[in-house]
């Protein structure tokens, strides 16, 4: 277990900026001590997408010098320096598979040890060469053909199979990523699933029970993850994002790609029918061109085409696998696309489902760790890396079997010898 007072660092490089939390652990939970954000910037302009796409860093120097300039933010507002830090990784080079694995518990009664066999085993699938394991997320287990098992510690079988969700990434654009940190430095001491982090961050414990359909907007992507009985059940991802429709406006409207952030930012709407027909939008022309007024409701048509798209592709996927059957509660969005106006509305539309904005209510306090700053802990921008904390701090209160990533069992492992031997001296 994490000692009371150690500040845990979480890192989110987006597609379109970098942002990091700081945090304290305290009885009560975490306490946010810091936060810094930095626009990705190439050229002397905001990228949409140009130093990271899909998730993979393609301008090395744009990326590092966001994240310096997001940790050296956090550190001023947290009065400390970050020398290491937990990164969220995301992007469509990162998959996810449903697996299983079994073995023979070796005394008959299944042990904590025999739970590590059994999850190890299941890390161990067939990989294609370049690409790593990140996670392998337990969804139940089965002893002796009875299922639905959360935890067999203490149990008495003969046949214990491991069902998990694992998930992989791209080995080259794990370390494209790690070399960014280092040389902003900053030591990557872990890396998380990016949506998974987000998902902590605004999903409740009884919405993971019940059954949710989780929407990360991103500018670069859009990942759906399915939640049912508290565990991952299946994830998809898309190589489009909010960078998409910003392009698509740039085009249609024949105005500069900074011009087309701004106006769908702050006038655009993911529903044609939420605008009414009188409200003018002003376009400013590319070059020397004048600026022009169109509908709202133009603007918006162009949005929404484009979103209803993405919400269609990803929604079949979930129905061609049939694990809409799990989604008992409905959808709940977040990420930085989540903040176009209507957008909930949009995905309730083609799902059929209730659907609401994750980053509208404070809702990690039914996670088991509570995050002292509401003001703080409502901030879109800042979800995925507030969700990394809260992954860590869960984790570090788990038994062995939620320490997911191979950095973080190694440490679970080096801590029981420490606490081993420290009994020993006593």
């Amino acid at each position: 277990m994490a000692r009371n007072g150690e500040l845990l660092v979480g890192l989110d490089i987006g597609a379109s900026k970098a942002s990091v939390v700081i945090a304290k652990r305290a009885r009560e939970g975490l306490v946010v001590v810091g936060r810094g954000y930095a626009p990705l910037v190439s050229a002397g302009h905001v990228t949409l997408s140009d130093a990271v796409r899909y998730g993979a860093v393609v301008d090395l120097d744009a990326t590092t010098q966001a994240v310096r300039d997001a940790i050296r933010e956090a550190e001023l507002s947290a009065s400390c320096s970050v020398h290491s830090a937990i990164v969220a990784l995301g992007g469509t080079h990162i998959r996810g598979v449903n697996t299983h694995a079994t073995i023979a518990p070796r005394r008959g009664e299944v042990e904590p040890p025999d739970v590590e066999r059994v999850l190890n085993a299941a890390r161990s699938v067939a990989l294609p060469s370049g690409r790593v394991v990140l996670h392998v997320l337990p969804q139940e287990y089965v002893l002796d053909q009875q299922e639905s098992i959360v935890d067999p510690v203490g149990m008495v079988g003969a046949r214990l199979e491991a069902r998990v969700h694992v998930v992989t990434a791209s080995e080259s654009a794990v370390k494209n990523v790690a070399r960014c940190c280092e040389q902003a430095g900053v030591e990557p001491v872990e890396f998380v699933w990016a949506p998974l982090a987000t998902a902590e961050a605004v999903l409740t414990d009884a919405e993971k029970e019940v059954g949710v359909a989780f929407w990360d907007f991103g500018a670069g992507t859009t990942d759906v993850l399915i939640f049912y009985r508290n565990a991952l059940r299946e994830s998809f991802s898309l190589g489009f994002g909010g960078s998409c429709i910003t392009r698509d406006v740039a085009f249609g409207l024949q105005t500069p790609l900074h011009e087309a952030e701004f106006i769908k930012l702050h006038h655009g709407c993911a529903l044609s029918v939420a605008v009414e027909d009188h409200e003018k939008v002003e376009v400013p022309g590319v070059g020397s061109r004048p600026s022009r007024l169109i509908p709202r409701r133009e603007l918006a048509w162009m949005i929404e085409a484009r979103a209803e798209e993405i919400v269609r592709l990803l929604w079949s996927k979930v129905r061609e696998l049939e694990v809409d059957r799990y989604v008992r509660c409905g959808s709940v969005i977040a990420g930085g696309g989540a903040m176009l106006p209507a957008l909930d509305r949009l995905v309730q539309g083609v799902t059929g489902l209730e659907a609401r904005l994750g980053a509208t209510r404070d809702s990690h306090r039914g996670n088991g760790t509570e995050v002292l700053d509401d003001k703080f802990s409502r901030d879109p921008v800042y979800a995925t890396a507030l969700g990394v904390l809260l992954l860590r701090a869960r984790w570090l209160d788990q038994p062995y079997d939620r320490f997911l990533t191979r950095r973080g069992w190694w440490e679970w492992t080096r801590g029981r010898l420490r606490e081993f031997w420290r009994a020993l001296w006593v």
